[in-house]
C-alpha cells in the first residue's frame, strides 16, 4: 500500500515568511493540529499548535514574527509513492508524529502517526473478520480434524 492511500485530506501550508498570527489562523480555520512550511513550494519546516503554544505564547513572541523563526526544521519526507513500511520505519526511527509527502520536491499530502494507526487498524478488522467467519463456517469438506487421542 502506498502511504497517498493513508491520507485524509490534502495537505495545509504556509509560506516560511508569514507572520505566526497568520499560521494559528490558519491552523484554527483548517481544523488541523500543524502546518508544512514551504519555500517556493518546498517543505523547509513543520510547525505545530504546540509549537504556537511553547515557542510564542509562552515566550512573549510578537504575533507579527516570522512562522520560520519558530518551526521545527530539518523535516522527514517521503515520497507519496513510498510503500507504508517506509512511513512506518520513519515513525519508528525519528520519533515524530507527522511526515509530508511530497512529488518532485511539492507537498502533495500529510500523513500522522493518528492516520497509520486507523487505516492499519482498519486493516486488521477486515482481517479478522474474514478469519473469523472461516472459523465458525468452515466450507463443506473442510471439517476440523478429529483430536489426537493418546494410545
Amino acid at each position: 500500500m502506498r502511504v497517498a492511500d493513508l491520507t485524509w485530506r490534502a495537505p495545509v501550508t504556509i509560506d516560511c515568511a508569514d507572520p505566526i498570527l497568520k499560521a494559528a489562523q490558519t491552523l484554527s480555520e483548517a481544523g488541523v493540529g500543524s502546518l508544512v512550511v514551504v519555500d517556493g513550494g518546498r517543505p523547509v519546516g513543520i510547525v505545530t499548535d504546540r509549537d504556537i503554544v511553547t515557542r510564542c505564547v509562552a515566550e512573549r513572541v510578537e504575533p507579527d514574527t516570522r512562522i520560520d523563526s519558530i518551526m521545527s526544521m530539518g523535516v522527514v519526507a517521503l515520497d507519496a509513492d513510498a510503500d507504508v513500511e517506509e512511513l512506518y520505519a520513519v515513525f519508528a526511527s525519528h520519533a515524530i508524529r507527522r511526515v509530508p509527502l511530497v512529488e518532485d520536491d511539492r507537498v502533495v499530502g500529510m500523513v500522522t502517526l493518528d492516520d497509520a494507526i486507523v487505516s492499519t487498524a482498519a486493516a486488521l478488522n477486515d482481517l479478522a473478520g474474514v478469519f473469523s467467519r472461516q472459523i465458525a463456517f468452515p466450507k463443506a469438506g473442510d471439517e476440523p480434524a478429529a483430536p489426537a487421542v493418546p494410545g
